[in-house]
């Protein structure tokens, strides 16, 4: 998703949030050219497409991908795909959280500002 936003107004700078806070380069809310509406918040962006919507703040670098077990249930529960809605549990998605955990899927690094925070490992 971040890519597209980047994409569609033409910013090849890593750090959108800063794009959006200093230059208003891209503006606070909008739809992208495939009807993605997106919303800028604190230090993220949030995502409402088709199938559904996401929520993800900012990392280090430019990234894209911080997230926290109530923001990937929030996904997974919007998702209109039928495979997830077996996952409505909250025990089986916790358990599931733990094995991404477990199998270096996703890592906490503590990052400041939001320590709170877990990334996919790239």
């Amino acid at each position: 998703m971040c890519n597209s936003l980047r994409d569609d107004y033409g910013f090849t700078d890593k750090t959108l949030l800063g794009a959006w806070r200093s230059s208003k380069t891209i503006p606070k809310e909008g739809k992208l050219s495939d009807g993605t509406y997106f919303n800028f918040h604190g230090a993220g962006v949030y995502f409402q497409f088709e199938n559904g919507e996401i929520d993800v703040d900012f990392g280090p670098n430019g990234r894209c991908d911080g997230f926290d077990f109530g923001r990937l249930k929030h996904f997974l529960l919007s998702t209109k795909q039928s495979a997830y809605k077996n996952l409505t549990y909250e025990e089986n998605l916790a358990t599931q959280f733990e094995r991404l955990i477990n199998s270096g899927f996703i890592f906490k690094p503590e990052w400041i500002p939001s320590p709170h925070l877990y990334y996919l490992n790239k």
